[in-house]
């Protein structure tokens, strides 16, 4: 949409200074975006004031340094993920430290520390990546499925029919529903965040099933099944930003 005015502005918070683009639309909320680059963008409705802004900024400072410290830190991932022995990766919140190893057999393992890739050739770089994905897509597959059986238990006064579990890379949300279609899809960074992040998504997603909008009714909802949804939608935020 259109931004009606735009302009640079700067608010104090218990983080510091954070300046941002602010830009008046025609919109029903206030909208936070954090760009890749570290920008931050800032939209409001035409007729709410600058101070109710400004407290949502400051709510959100935070969230809007550990945004900008996370993809900071991503660009330099980017440039020194090498697959080597002393580098790390992240499973259900926990940071767990790569060792390769020399080995006559090829697989991944996992001892709750170090995750162990078992590779003929050590120094080839795309087997070992290659190994390591496929590892992490099974995790993705056995954690997710027992996620959805476990919320799906709650949801027995709906009848709702056991959907289908998509996964899949996306730069945007956490999950999707298709609710005609019995489908949900998750995330497949999602496997970084605790246990109990992923429990909140997919109870979202299983919410839009009986509500297939963001009414009141929706988050009703999901305040019944899970009292302390908004907790955890804090912490997915903090921990891993998209």
């Amino acid at each position: 949409m259109k931004a009606i005015s735009s302009e640079t502005r700067k608010v104090e918070t218990d983080c510091g200074t954070i300046e941002f683009t602010f830009e008046r639309k025609k919109i029903k909320n206030i909208n936070l975006r954090i760009k890749n680059d570290g920008s931050v963008y800032v939209s409001a409705p035409l007729r709410v004031p600058f101070k109710t802004v400004e407290r949502f900024v400051i709510s959100k400072s935070e969230y809007i340094r550990n945004a900008v410290r996370y993809f900071s830190q991503r660009e330099v991932k980017k440039t020194e993920m090498k697959y080597v022995s002393g580098e790390s990766v992240t499973m259900l919140g926990k940071k767990l430290h790569i060792k390769v190893e020399n080995d006559s057999r090829e697989y991944v393992s996992c001892d709750g520390i170090n995750v162990n890739i078992h590779v003929r050739q050590p120094d080839n770089y795309n087997r070992k990546r290659n190994l390591l994905n496929a590892w992490l897509d099974k995790q993705c597959l056995t954690v997710f499925e027992d996620v959805m059986h476990e919320v799906h238990k709650k949801f027995a006064p709906y009848n709702i029919a056991f959907p289908q579990l998509k996964i899949r890379r996306m730069t945007s949300r956490w999950g999707s529903f298709q609710p005609f279609k019995g489908v949900i899809t998750l995330n497949r960074r999602l496997i970084e965040a605790p246990k109990n992040c992923i429990e909140y998504v997919v109870f979202h997603e299983f919410c839009h099933f009986i509500h297939p909008d963001h009414s009141k009714k929706f988050y009703a909802l999901l305040q019944i099944m899970l009292p302390d949804w908004k907790e955890c939608k804090r912490i997915l935020e903090e921990s891993i930003i998209l």
